[in-house]
């Protein structure tokens, strides 16, 4: 059985009537298949139950400069929805995966660099082929809005890593106001385990995966 309850979809899903059940859960990349799917236990499991469906859901993942086909099973819904098992390190009609967003909000607020230089830096550590400022300034203000919110969902029991792997410090800049100052300094309590390298896939993915379980939506 997954633990992973099912939802309605939000608007921000690409195709309407669907059901999304988010996944804690690693997926395994083919480098000559270019296919990105969950993992081997996973499957084995859904099949054995009889949750899988003989279709799939395809969605492009950008991972390295490479554009990959993300492999989504389609489980069995007793009123004939399509209910897509959705892996918590992808987030809709977005190109990359949540960590890269999450990575780059994090690194503009704990650095001198501009958003712009952010973006240049996360593009290059990632190895990607674009990545744009403009992504971290949206990202920053959707996050901004539900910091406090993330400070609450961070000290339940679902989350395991502890925030206080780095001590890092928020970068004031002179154009933030002073209730920007206090949530940015609260964001970035949340997302400063991304910044430690051994832990930004598996923190950034777990925690759009909480967010989803706890709001019914995706944290960007």
């Amino acid at each position: 059985m997954l633990n992973a309850p099912t939802f309605n979809s939000q608007s921000s899903f690409p195709k309407s009537n669907m059901i999304i059940t988010l996944t804690h859960d690693k997926i395994n990349i083919n480098l000559e298949n270019s296919q990105a799917t969950l993992s081997k236990e996973t499957l084995e499991n859904l099949s054995k139950s009889g949750y899988m469906r003989r279709k799939t859901a395809s969605y492009k993942l950008f991972i390295k400069n490479r554009e990959l086909v993300q492999i989504c099973p389609l489980l069995k819904n007793p009123h004939a929805q399509n209910t897509v098992l959705w892996p918590s390190i992808k987030l809709p009609n977005r190109k990359h995966p949540v960590y890269v967003h999450l990575y780059a909000v994090a690194l503009y607020l704990s650095s001198s660099l501009s958003m712009r230089a952010a973006a240049a830096k996360t593009k290059e550590k990632f190895g990607l082929d674009t990545f744009s400022h403009s992504t971290i300034s949206r990202s920053l203000k959707k996050l901004k809005e539900i910091a406090e919110e993330l400070l609450e969902l961070i000290k339940a029991p679902a989350i395991k890593i502890k925030t206080d792997l780095l001590s890092i410090k928020l970068v004031h800049r002179k154009h933030w106001e002073d209730e920007d100052l206090k949530k940015y300094a609260i964001l970035l309590t949340v997302l400063g385990p991304v910044l430690n390298i051994t832990h930004t896939i598996e923190y950034s993915s777990l925690l759009n995966y909480s967010y989803y379980n706890h709001k019914v939506k995706f944290i960007i």
